[in-house]
């Protein structure tokens, strides 16, 4: 077999709201959320004509097995695919929130398909994880529900919202997403405050980001648990607000958060003042994808 060379992107999110409802009888929480897909640092190189299928890594250093490698599991029998050689370059930190292995899962999924000409099972993409489904479609946005596997594309007119830019910043410390649904349950004991809110309540917010004003804090049911366990979220918050910053929030349930700018100086400012605060570990540029 011919040995080629295949470059892929990979893609991360943020999620600019999300919501938590109670645990169901199988221990599982629903969600609501809004995904944004962003461009990412990280990316899959993949070699045809390798005797079996190797996976390794290069960069910040990852937990268990890696997802690409599943991903190849859960897809053989389905499509026909070749044994491959990934080297997955990697460059986000674990435990950001921003679904780094699920956006390397993703772009393999996207690329085998594609291989075998075929369209993207999401519902394959779903059984890796709550948002590899949506980071393996082409949908840059949209609102994820169940698990977070349930997609649908948003309503109205939100293509402003691929022309923001902003900052993604990663804190010096991590937020495991088993240990945060546990301490989320914890905070609440027996509170029936888990409702999940309709689409209606939350796009003025998305509609006035579009037009380019300040919302400020988004809603994200992880915020109380975040800053009980790191008090250094509120100083956080006012960091992004005193930078002129339309919106900012955390990442899915930590431990990066975001800040979104209507224009390239805000995202230069935030830069080099946030660079200096000592909770910070990297930041990156926030770009959604078109």
């Amino acid at each position: 077999m011919i040995s080629l060379e295949f470059i892929v992107p990979c893609h991360i999110k943020i999620n600019l709201c999300l919501w938590v409802g109670a645990p169901g009888v199988d221990g599982y929480h629903p969600i609501r959320t809004f995904f944004l897909k962003l461009r990412s640092p990280e990316f899959l190189r993949i070699r045809t004509g390798s005797v079996r299928t190797v996976v390794y890594h290069r960069g910040d250093p990852f937990y268990g097995e890696h997802l690409v490698l599943r991903a190849q599991a859960l897809l053989r029998g389905r499509i026909q695919l070749p044994p491959v050689e990934v080297e997955c370059e990697k460059a986000l930190p674990a435990g950001g929130g921003v679904g780094g292995g699920s956006g390397n899962a993703g772009a393999f999924i996207r690329w085998a398909y594609a291989q075998a000409g075929m369209d993207t099972d999401l519902s394959v993409a779903a059984q890796l994880g709550s948002d590899v489904a949506f980071l393996a479609s082409r949908m840059w946005a949209a609102w994820g529900e169940g698990r977070g596997e349930l997609l649908t594309p948003p309503e109205g007119d939100l293509d402003g919202l691929r022309e923001l830019r902003g900052i993604i910043g990663f804190p010096r410390w991590a937020i495991g997403t088993a240990w945060a649904y546990r301490m989320l349950d914890q905070l609440r004991g027996s509170s029936s405050d888990a409702r999940l809110p309709e689409g209606g309540e939350v796009e003025p917010l998305l509609e006035g980001l579009v037009r380019g004003r300040v919302v400020g804090l988004m809603s994200n049911d992880f915020i109380p648990v975040a800053e009980k366990v790191r008090p250094e979220y509120v100083k956080i918050w006012r960091d992004c607000e005193s930078l002129g910053a339309l919106a900012w929030g955390l990442c899915g349930s930590g431990s990066g958060f975001f800040a979104l700018f209507s224009h390239q100086e805000g995202v230069e400012r935030a830069f080099a003042e946030l660079g200096k605060q000592d909770y910070v570990r990297s930041l990156i540029p926030l770009e959604v994808c078109r």
